[in-house]
């Protein structure tokens, strides 16, 4: 008779404990408001940003690097350049989202990327977190790569269809970009909530009784590592930083 064995996952190389990376999110999430110097603020935005370089998340990184690099030079020639009070409520507006909220954001990003659902349960529960957290955490946790490969097969049969922007198509009928894009996405986003709900519940997530998880989580030398760096400099740029 074949004995069944469990296999653990095991990821090599850097890694954060979930808990760690929470401890992050807060810690951006709050320090942006903190404080408005620009070496502050940068310190807080390479957090996020070099754990996505670790994570092989690159795309996200440029993308976000040359979002929060356009940010501090607008904000840098902002006073010296008289714009109309319309266009500087906007530019302010703007500059503001993406220097103090999109660090959280990509933050954010960056711990959905990197932590499965499982990880995160077995964090939580660590953290005596009650289950009417747990299981919507673990539902969004499987809820947005889900809504990811959904919206790429919707792109590609638009894509048979040549219904996409600029497209002879498109410019003949503009709200078939809506009929084709948008409602199937709003459709797929309401089963798909429902399927993952069901599915959370059949595992047995709602069961009063403590799980077992054969997930590892725990603490390594590279949470220690990862919170004195990121502490060490958030503390020299907030009282020693002259700019």
């Amino acid at each position: 008779m074949e004995q069944l064995q469990a296999v653990v996952e095991t990821r090599s190389g850097f890694r954060l404990d979930p808990r760690t990376k929470l401890l992050l999110m807060a810690v951006v999430a709050t320090a942006e408001f903190l404080y408005s110097h620009t070496a502050f603020m940068i310190a807080v935005a390479l957090i996020p940003f070099v754990l996505l370089l670790t994570n092989r998340q690159y795309k996200t990184a440029i993308v976000f690097f040359c979002l929060f690099t356009a940010g501090l030079f607008v904000q840098a020639v902002q006073n010296s350049i008289q714009f109309p009070m319309v266009i500087n409520m906007l530019v302010v507006l703007l500059v503001g989202l993406v220097l103090r909220l999109f660090p959280a954001f990509v933050m954010g990003a960056y711990i959905i990327k990197s932590t499965t659902a499982s990880e995160c349960i077995t964090a939580l529960g660590r953290m005596h977190i009650g289950r009417q957290i747990t299981i919507p955490l673990s539902v969004l946790f499987r809820f947005i790569p889900t809504m990811q490969e959904e919206s790429a097969a919707i792109k590609d049969a638009m894509r048979m269809r040549e219904v996409q922007f600029g497209t002879k198509k498109f410019w003949q009928n503009p709200a078939a970009l809506i009929e084709y894009r948008f409602i199937p996405l709003m459709i797929s986003v309401v089963k798909i909530g429902d399927d993952l709900s069901a599915a959370a519940l059949t595992r047995g997530l709602d069961n009063p009784v403590r799980r077992t998880n054969i997930t590892k989580v725990g603490f390594t030398g590279w949470d220690l590592i990862t919170v004195l760096i990121a502490g060490t400099a958030l503390i020299i740029t907030y009282f020693f930083s002259p700019w």
